[in-house]
């Protein structure tokens, strides 16, 4: 595999693995803000859509774990030979998923962040 192919690749690798920690952090601050929220005086009848959104945090904690693995699979895989075509078909293979894993993932992420700041923007008592 030629050296700036290589190097494209890590530097994929790097830019993915800073955005899933940014990611990773948001969603601790989302999960931190719904926990101040029901400290408050909370409106139980809420409770239904804020589990639902507790949920779903956990549910991107996971997935970004799972997207950190595959980051790393492709990492250990450029430590190889990369002159055998096997390994060669497996990197690119496994690029293709990822990229649009990724893009996947960023925009469910964002389109939570959004559903929740909207959703408690209109739901929550204000003074």
């Amino acid at each position: 595999m030629p050296a700036s192919k290589i190097k494209q690749i890590k530097y994929e690798s790097e830019t993915w693995k800073r955005l899933l920690s940014f990611m990773m952090d948001e969603n601790t601050h989302l999960k931190n803000r719904l926990a101040e929220i029901l400290k408050d005086d909370f409106d139980t009848n809420l409770l239904e859509e804020v589990e639902r959104f507790q949920s779903s945090f956990i549910k991107e904690d996971l997935l970004i774990g799972l997207l950190r693995n595959d980051i790393a699979e492709i990492d250990a895989l450029l430590k190889e030979r990369y002159e055998d075509e096997i390994i060669l078909n497996m990197i690119d293979f496994k690029l293709k998923s990822l990229r649009n894993n990724i893009v996947n993932a960023e925009k469910q992420f964002g389109n939570l962040k959004l559903s929740f700041n909207h959703y408690m923007s209109k739901k929550m008592k204000y003074g």
